[in-house]
């Protein structure tokens, strides 16, 4: 093999296979550079010091074994979601199954936990401890799957699959009864880094999740969490993030971002009148529960159940403040949209990460008008091996009127497979809520 050689081939053919007794293999090796063989080993042969047929066996049959009962099935689960809470976790939560109200996790559609298999920290204490483990069994045929049209699960789903086990394990701890007021949960913010993304029919996916910190004041609990979500034993996402119990009191005053209005872009008058504007069609699913489909053979928004903007009010492709682009998008409050139903029982509120959702799909739009040739053949991948940033300083609730979602374009690159990336703000009736920093996606072709 030479600095010339363009191409080599290694081939390997396992002879025989033992215990003798210690595990051992012969094969026989060939080398190919540029088609042609150049070298041939015979009779090569390893074992595996140590170890017997019996330890082997024992390990792959561990390997194999099929998850232990759950500690907490879906039943109990759901029964935190919209149930009674003393029949997800006991006698010590009966007061919340009628005289006072407690902060749920999110119901179906927009749940994503099936069971809880393992609890390392005491139930009912409220300190740093051990992780927790949940599992999803994703269904290949899912309503976010469908709803994405990009072949892969959409990230306010996995960032939702992540959080989740973060708010039962909560619960779990006794948060709730901290306080002598019914206290509501909000995610705070979060970093983390997605490294794969997930496919539909991949399989199982575990959720690891544990408190690192809790403090208490005013009234107010802040708790931090680690989290990580796990397919097969490889970490798919994680990260860290916090949350805290508000009283509705508290949450009615919200100030928003600090100093966003001044920090966030602002497009000039003579840049705006420049920009232009787009609406967008309503593909199939229009709700989670609607059973049509639109599917799309390439770079595509998604359909109507998981669109998060109306309408692209202003686009400039060489605007922002790096020359790239910025895009901003406007979404109406529907009061009766089935997220609200979802998120939460008896404390209706916009998930944060449809929020985030609302920013990536201004991504989306960009970058299919960046490269336009490449919508029939490339499909969206989210980037991976970035780590990304959300903070939420405010919440969407029925009675808000308008959402403005805005996007500064701060990376691309070029190539086969192009990356585009953004920083970006929320706003609910003009207050700024959200900020978002280093999402993005990769085109990759399909």
């Amino acid at each position: 093999v030479t600095p010339e050689t363009k191409h080599v081939i290694y081939e390997v053919e396992i002879k025989e296979l033992g215990y003798g007794p210690e595990p051992y293999a012969v094969a026989d090796a060939h080398m190919y550079a540029d088609g042609r063989e150049i070298v041939l080993f015979r009779g090569m042969s390893l074992k595996l010091s140590g170890a017997t047929r019996e330890t082997l066996d024992a390990f792959w049959g561990n390997r194999r074994k099929a998850s232990p009962a759950p500690l907490y099935d879906r039943d109990r689960l759901l029964a935190f979601c919209e149930g009674n809470p003393s029949e997800a976790f006991g006698a010590p939560y009966e007061v919340f199954d009628s005289e006072r109200k407690i902060a749920r996790l999110p119901r179906p559609p927009y749940f994503f936990m099936d069971r809880v298999v393992r609890t390392d920290p005491e139930p009912w204490v409220l300190k740093p401890d051990g992780w927790i483990e949940a599992e999803y069994d994703p269904p290949e045929d899912e309503w976010y799957f469908r709803a994405d049209r990009s072949g892969v699960m959409p990230f306010c789903v996995l960032l939702e699959i992540a959080l989740q086990p973060c708010g039962w394990l909560a619960a779990y701890v006794g948060s709730a009864l901290r306080s002598q007021k019914d206290l509501k949960f909000r995610n705070l913010g979060g970093k983390a880094v997605q490294h794969m993304a997930i496919a539909p029919g991949g399989g199982r996916l575990t959720m690891r999740s544990r408190l690192t910190q809790a403090s208490e004041a005013v009234g107010m609990i802040i708790e931090n969490f680690d989290m990580q979500v796990l397919q097969d034993g490889e970490i798919l996402y994680e990260g860290a993030t916090n949350f805290g119990f508000f009283t509705a009191e508290a949450l009615a005053q919200q100030v928003g971002i600090r100093g966003a209005s001044t920090a966030a872009y602002t497009p000039s008058p003579e840049e705006a009148a420049r920009g232009r504007s787009h609406e967008f069609p309503d593909p199939a699913p229009v709700a989670p529960d609607d059973p049509n489909h639109d599917p799309a053979t390439g770079l595509a928004m998604p359909a109507k159940a998981l669109r998060m903007i109306d309408r692209i009010d202003l686009y400039m492709p060489d605007g922002g403040p790096h020359g790239l682009g910025y895009i901003r998008g406007v979404k109406t409050v529907d009061p009766e949209e089935w997220f609200f139903h979802a998120h939460f029982y008896q404390d209706p509120v916009c998930p944060g990460s449809l929020g985030v959702e609302s920013f990536l799909q201004l991504i989306k739009f960009a970058a299919m008008d960046r490269w336009p040739h490449l919508v029939p053949t490339h499909r969206f991948m989210p980037l991976t091996g970035v780590e990304h940033e959300w903070i939420y300083r405010g919440q969407v609730v029925r009675s808000n009127r308008t959402i403005e979602v805005e996007a500064v374009v701060s990376e691309v690159r070029e190539g086969d497979a192009p990356v585009i990336m953004a920083d970006g703000y929320l706003k609910v009736d003009g207050l700024y809520i959200y900020k978002m920093d280093r999402f993005g996606f990769q085109l990759v072709e399909r």
